[in-house]
């Protein structure tokens, strides 16, 4: 039987491979037959960057440049570390779930030699260097919500930004730790990138710990907080996404997530506490937002005892609580509503999930551009409303649960844990997974979205089943949702664009 160990260096193998493939892009021969991730000319310059910076590693030559492999042989030798590591991640996981498992520590091995090795995956996406230029114009006295980038054209971080035209679309407190890491790091691109690489690879694996920590407090299973630690630290897309391409969304789920744990461990005395952490995950990227919802329903469950008055009472301080973290958070960058306006606007640029763009390919190939009103128009308008209509279905389906109370035979009813934790977690669950795959605009980095709150609730259904603490089978979705995911992933990442 194969153990931690073991697992872990596959699953270092897979990385290494996944690094050396991509810095074996040749940059100077074009964009034909590569994927999606290094097809661009910005992601090219990004590549040749990151192919001088790491001039010490064997494979390097002379003059910046890299060992250059064919594009065939990097997409599949991408394709299979890619499919490796999630077969890995999955395997780590059941392992932990049959009970088969030995310390936290030891299954930590691998993804956090999986975060330093991702040290060295190419920085293709822009994001990051929009991060580090942000935060080094704020600490300037550069208003990022108010100047776009193309105005300061001789800044080190601006020919590899990719919307040079747009003003800042995360929110001020990731804008905050931004200025952070670049005043450690300075604007060179390449200490800029590392620090944030370090600094979200950090934050990825203090998700998980927090996730098995807070599993166990919900469970009172040390071995069901094993198994959901290990299936977020392993999670590829959290990995590849925090310290590869340096992406914020470990800190958004951190920040949510503790809201989350304090909202179900303390209780309805708690729920003020919870909205301001996931207010606080709001203003690093506001796709939280509704998750504040969820907890103002939460609010029902005691309205038949403290009346309609009390109740909106109660919901007023909350929304006074959740509005001085967004004020305190803009205060320093505010210019009126156009502060706002790329936040709103940032989504209709793109049309990139694979669950809608892949067949709109397929359309295109068959019709040609007289399809593109009917799937950049119409399909992007259904979605959107789709999107609405499901969240709004959430918000009613824990609003009814809540607002009839405790059912009379639960059966968690010996738990000290309120009696509808189970159902918040569903919601929650439910609307993570509706903002990460239904609309239009998602990319690989937003499927990290759902993993926490899924494991979060399988182990706590499992819980519920007096079988040595763990479930005899895994919920019937869950498998398929993990193999979604990573169909998506390698869809999304790896496609070829110019054959």
């Amino acid at each position: 039987m194969i153990g931690p160990l073991g697992l872990a260096v596959m699953f270092w193998l897979a990385s290494v491979a996944m690094v050396y493939a991509l810095l074996a892009t040749p940059v100077e021969q074009g964009n034909r037959g590569l994927m999606n991730l290094t097809e661009s000319l910005g992601s090219l310059e990004r590549v040749a960057l990151w192919q001088r910076a790491l001039w010490w590693l064997p494979g390097a030559e002379a003059g910046g440049g890299f060992i250059s492999w064919s594009p065939l042989a990097i997409n599949w030798t991408v394709r299979a570390a890619l499919v490796a590591m999630f077969a890995l991640h999955a395997w780590a996981f059941w392992r932990c779930w049959r009970g088969e498992a030995s310390s936290l520590g030891r299954w930590l091995v691998g993804p956090i030699g999986a975060h330093v090795i991702m040290l060295g995956f190419v920085p293709s996406n822009a994001d990051v260097f929009y991060y580090g230029m942000s935060g080094d114009l704020a600490n300037n006295g550069n208003n990022p919500y108010l100047f776009p980038l193309y105005q300061f054209p001789d800044h080190p971080l601006l020919p590899y930004n990719h919307w040079v035209d747009m003003k800042a679309v995360y929110g001020p407190f990731w804008t905050a730790i931004s200025q952070g890491i670049v005043a450690v790091s300075g604007p060179d691109p390449v200490a800029a990138v590392l620090g944030f690489k370090i600094f979200l690879g950090v934050s990825a694996i203090g998700l998980a710990l927090f996730v098995a920590w807070l599993t166990q407090r919900l469970t009172g299973s040390r071995q069901l907080g094993l198994a959901a630690g290990v299936l977020v630290a392993w999670q590829p897309n959290l990995i590849i996404e925090s310290s590869g391409q340096a992406h914020n969304d470990a800190v958004m789920l951190l920040l949510a997530t503790a809201g989350l744990g304090l909202a179900v461990l303390g209780g309805a005395r708690s729920l003020r506490g919870a909205i301001v952490l996931v207010a606080a995950s709001a203003v690093v990227k506001y796709v939280t937002l509704p998750l504040l919802g969820l907890l103002a329903l939460v609010r029902l469950k005691d309205i038949g005892r403290d009346g309609v008055v009390r109740t909106a009472r109660a919901w007023g301080l909350d929304a006074l609580a959740a509005a001085a973290v967004v004020v305190a958070a803009f205060a320093p960058f505010w210019v009126g509503a156009g502060t706002l306006a790329e936040m709103l606007t940032e989504p209709g640029r793109l049309f990139n999930n694979p669950l809608w763009y892949l067949p709109y390919l397929g359309v295109h190939k068959l019709a040609g551009d007289i399809v593109d009103p009917v799937f950049f128009v119409g399909i992007r308008l259904l979605l959107m409303l789709a999107t609405i209509a499901v969240l709004a279905w959430i918000a009613v389906w824990l609003g009814r649960q809540l607002s009839w109370g405790k059912p009379a035979s639960d059966e968690r009813s010996g738990s000290l844990l309120p009696w509808w934790t189970g159902r918040l977690l569903t919601a929650w669950t439910a609307v993570l997974a509706t903002l990460a795959l239904l609309p239009v605009n998602s990319h690989a980095w937003y499927w990290t979205w759902p993993i926490v709150p899924v494991a979060l609730l399988v182990t706590f259904r499992a819980s519920a089943v007096p079988v040595d603490g763990v479930g005899p089978a895994l919920p019937r979705w869950f498998w398929s949702y993990l193999v979604l995911t990573a169909l998506l992933t390698l869809a999304y990442h790896t496609r070829v664009v110019h054959f």
